[in-house]
């Protein structure tokens, strides 16, 4: 199933990597999250399934997702603990959040997971655009999101 959420896949783990990356971040992963990060180690998403709002100019796709692993022949891998570490600290990205993910504008549009920002739920999903300072929440949890993935994904296998 892989393929019809995923364009480029990351590299599925076990526990023990899960826990590894979450040491490395300083912060426990949404349970849903660290699921997909098992089954599927995240990656760039299918152009078709990856609108998460209607009603927004920012934060209406999920782009790519952020998890483990680097597919062959990559430049740069989809790891939470190395890859998206180095971007925040390169472009700067606010501390209330974690980056896991990018929206259609890539590194200008991150997807933080709000650890600390009184503004979102903790654990909510918000869509940044680091050349505006505009934010968008584009789901309240990490499950809210993956459900949307999956629905879009089981509308697109009824087309």
């Amino acid at each position: 199933m892989w393929n019809d959420i995923f364009a480029v896949q990351g590299q599925p783990c076990d526990q023990a990597r899960i826990e590894e990356i979450q040491a490395r971040i300083g912060f426990e992963l949404p349970s849903k999250y660290q699921e997909v990060i098992r089954a599927y180690g995240g990656g760039v998403l299918n152009s078709d399934i990856d609108r998460l709002r209607d009603d927004h100019e920012l934060g209406c796709r999920l782009y790519m997702l952020f998890g483990n692993g680097t597919p062959e022949g990559a430049l740069t891998g989809f790891d939470l603990d190395g890859y998206a570490m180095d971007l925040m600290e390169l472009w700067e990205m606010p501390q209330w959040g974690f980056l896991v993910g990018l929206d259609e504008g890539e590194i200008h549009t991150p997807i933080l997971l709000n650890l600390t920002n009184p503004n979102y739920p903790m654990g909510a999903l918000v869509c940044v655009d680091l050349e505006c300072d505009e934010e968008v929440l584009i789901a309240r949890s990490f499950d809210e999101l993956w459900k949307k993935v999956e629905a879009n994904v089981a509308e697109k296998s009824k087309e």
